[in-house]
């Protein structure tokens, strides 16, 4: 029993020292049950719900009221045999692909483009996609992507809080990592409107964790 409670220690503080030990999910709002019930607005072959829909804007920062898109300069890679491309996105003004879908399945939320060029794509996480520091005291990694197929590493857990949405991973190496974006980067013009190329992953909730999701228009 020692041995084996060495064995975990160890195991525990070189997820911590690595940055890659969740932080936990935050506590869920009153309204969460009823928010989760609002988004089962159809069903699918293979899913057990999809909403309508939705825009994501973050509630923080001078992003506030922005819509999480896709960049016209986004890069079409591949992880494995998957095709994906990089540059999601905050843009300023909302077109097609700055609609989401959300998708309930047996294994967690699947969040999937509704328009634009990668219409029916799905965000994922790359496991490849390196750590960098944000401020003194968060982790953070530039680790989603859009996948043209379902992969392990696309569910997500979805959180109503008092402040808005949150977004978790639910697999992967950044499991229990959360969606953010990077308050003080920068954006440049591209189909009329101003873009930062600035959504990422944080290690633990952080202000800009929270978005605000209403219906498109």
């Amino acid at each position: 029993m020692r041995r084996f409670t060495l064995i975990a220690l160890s195991a525990t503080t070189f997820a911590a020292l690595s940055g890659i030990a969740p932080a936990g999910s935050p506590p869920a709002a009153t309204g969460h049950d009823a928010f989760i019930e609002g988004l089962r607005e159809g069903k699918e072959p293979g899913t057990k719900s999809v909403s309508r829909i939705r825009t994501l804007s973050p509630v923080v920062s001078r992003f506030k009221g922005w819509f999480i898109d896709v960049t016209d300069r986004a890069k079409a890679s591949k992880v494995g045999d998957i095709e994906t491309a990089d540059g999601i996105s905050l843009a300023s003004k909302a077109l097609d692909s700055s609609g989401w879908q959300f998708v309930e399945t047996e294994n967690g939320y699947l969040v999937r483009a509704a328009g634009g060029k990668f219409r029916g794509w799905v965000i994922a996480r790359d496991d490849r996609a390196k750590t960098r520091p944000e401020g003194p005291h968060l982790t953070v990694t530039p680790a989603l992507r859009l996948a043209k197929r379902v992969t392990d590493n696309c569910h997500w857990k979805i959180i109503l809080t008092e402040r808005g949405l949150v977004l978790e991973a639910l697999s992967g190496k950044y499991k229990g990592w959360f969606w953010d974006f990077g308050g003080g980067d920068p954006s440049h013009q591209e189909s009329g409107r101003e873009v930062s190329i600035n959504v990422l992953l944080a290690e633990k909730v952080v202000a800009g964790s929270y978005f605000a999701v209403r219906p498109a228009k």
